[in-house]
């Protein structure tokens, strides 16, 4: 019996360590699948935040590409339509320049080619000289967006007088708007000043840009020019208001851009070459200004400007009947000493020699620097006018090697070339000074009065040099051809009644006839000037059909 009880025994304690085993057996196991359950839960969640977080890459980068796509269709569609903008400049700007050239060619080889009476000469010269200066303002646009691209165009502000500027501005308009059967007006609607201080050929570029393109757009109606200033900020304000077809409100921006018209068919009915209004935004900004616009389809537009003046002073309400003359400009001066002119085209030696000789001045002429270098060491000059751009020795080697030479004698540089990176290069390189072509007269003799000695002669001596210069062959046919002209252009301001156009030409033979003689002609021109000043129109067209008869009667004189 002891014995099964304690064989009882050990069996209920391997039991009780069974179970007890069991139990941590079970406990590890419920504790190990808690741990993996817990495990499984924490790289569910961290798969499930992977997850979310590969969606909103995949979603940002599906936005990045959809974005960047959209980005490069519209760059690619701008610069479509910028290449498409700029091919069709170049075929507006080959149109624009090509017909002029036609007619300068055209014309200067029927003259040559063919013998003509001397009125179809006329005019067919006035036709290749109204088609030459077209082609330098087309030309003139193309340099000065040159400029603005390259950041060198830079202003040139001086003292002028204000409503001299917007008076010419109305003569000139007063007689484009009436040969398109336009009425044009022009209001001062606040005190202007007299005098200003900006850039007054930016100004009148500005004036013209807008007051053409107004003309351009507006088939019936008015052309109206509203000026205003602001003496607190010596600000400028005018505004260009047209009755024209107006602009639609999305093409508004887009006219001001480079390359660009608010419709593509403007140019091949109205001409143009979509450049005026990028010019003149860009001028009006470096002007210290801005440039707005507000336009009605069918109703006209109205652009406005404000122009800063660096200063101004007096004080003016009107423009009309008036002309003041500026302080500031010089007559003719007698001069004497000697010139040498080196410019290899020969037409503007013709023309900067006739300049140069109306002072007294004695001018030896070279046509290269070369030949320049040769006369300047073997003769004694007062002033040397040297050419940039010549064939076998430019005007910067011609200088140099004058410098090396020891040559003293003040050399002025005479070119085209003038903006203010080559006016920089020239005096750094050691001119003197620089002269700008086509030439201006008042800086010309400014110049010629440093170097040259004035003389005072008395009006018989006067009237000696005068005969003398009148008596060249060359500069006699050249004053009747003017003469010629001027007879034309009197018939059809006439007809026209363009009172600017009379007003040019008696301005033009007043200021040569005495010079040959005509005394007869300068007293009518005289008179014709005065009372088209006046605005005394209808004695004033009598007396410029006075003074057409006695033009008339003096080339048949020369004729005969």
């Amino acid at each position: 019996m002891a014995i099964v009880s304690w064989q009882f025994e050990i069996d209920v304690l391997s039991i009780d360590m069974n179970e007890e085993r069991l139990e941590k057996r079970y406990q590890r196991e419920r504790q190990a699948r808690e741990a993996a359950e817990s495990l499984l839960e924490k790289k569910s969640l961290e798969l499930f935040q992977r997850n979310q977080e590969l969606e909103e890459v995949k979603e940002s980068l599906e936005k990045q590409i959809l974005e960047r796509t959209r980005e490069a269709e519209k760059a690619k569609s701008e610069a479509w339509e910028s290449n498409q903008a700029k091919s069709q400049f170049l075929a507006n700007m080959s149109h624009a320049t090509m017909t002029p050239l036609t007619a300068i060619i055209g014309f200067a080889e029927v003259l040559l080619q063919h013998k003509v009476s001397s009125e179809d000469s006329i005019k067919y010269l006035n036709t290749i000289v109204g088609s030459g200066r077209h082609l330098s303002t087309l030309l003139g646009e193309i340099l000065d967006i040159s400029k603005i691209e390259n950041k060198n165009l830079e202003l040139q502000p001086i003292r002028f007088n204000l409503p001299n500027l917007l008076q010419d501005i109305e003569q000139m308009y007063l007689f484009n708007c009436k040969k398109e059967r336009l009425d044009f007006v022009m209001v001062i609607e606040s005190d202007i000043p007299e005098w200003v201080v900006t850039d007054p050929t930016r100004l009148k570029q500005v004036l013209h840009n807008l007051l053409n393109n107004a003309i351009k757009f507006t088939s019936e109606g008015c052309i109206s020019v509203h000026v205003n200033f602001q003496p607190t900020s010596n600000t400028l304000l005018i505004d260009v208001v047209d009755t024209g077809e107006g602009i639609v409100e999305e093409k508004q921006a887009l006219i001001f851009e480079y390359f660009r018209q608010a419709d593509a068919t403007i140019s091949s009915n109205l001409g143009g070459t979509g450049v005026g209004l990028f010019i003149t935004k860009s001028l009006v900004e470096l002007m210290g200004g801005f440039v707005e616009l507000q336009s009605t389809v069918g109703r006209g537009s109205k652009f406005s400007v404000s122009i800063a003046c660096e200063d101004c002073e007096g004080k003016c309400s009107t423009i009309k009947a008036r002309r003041v003359v500026d302080s500031q400009s010089v007559g003719i001066p007698s001069l004497v000493g000697n010139i040498l002119l080196v410019e290899d085209i020969e037409v503007n030696r013709q023309l900067i020699t006739l300049n140069l000789r109306q002072t007294g001045a004695k001018i030896d002429t070279a046509v290269n620097g070369l030949e320049g270098l040769q006369m300047a060491l073997s003769g004694e000059y007062d002033l040397i006018l040297m050419d940039i751009q010549m064939p076998v020795m430019d005007g910067k080697e011609a200088l140099k090697s004058l410098q090396q030479l020891g040559i003293s004698t003040p050399i002025y540089a005479l070119t085209a070339n003038v903006i203010s990176a080559d006016i920089q290069e020239y005096i750094a390189l050691g001119f003197s000074g620089v002269l700008s072509k086509p030439l201006e007269l008042n800086k010309l003799h400014s110049v010629l009065k440093q170097y040259l000695r004035t003389e005072n002669h008395s009006d018989a001596e006067k009237a000696q040099r005068s005969n003398l210069f009148a008596q060249d062959p060359k500069i006699k046919a050249l004053f009747f051809s003017e003469l010629s002209k001027q007879n034309m252009e009197i018939t059809e301001n006439i007809k026209k009644l363009d009172y600017a156009g009379l007003t040019n030409a008696a301005h033009i033979i007043k200021g040569s006839a005495e010079t040959f003689g005509y005394d007869t002609l300068t007293k009518l021109a005289s008179e014709s000037l005065l009372l088209l000043r006046k605005k005394q129109y209808e004695q004033a067209v009598q007396q410029c059909t006075n003074l057409n008869l006695k033009l008339a009667e003096v080339l048949n004189e020369y004729n005969d």
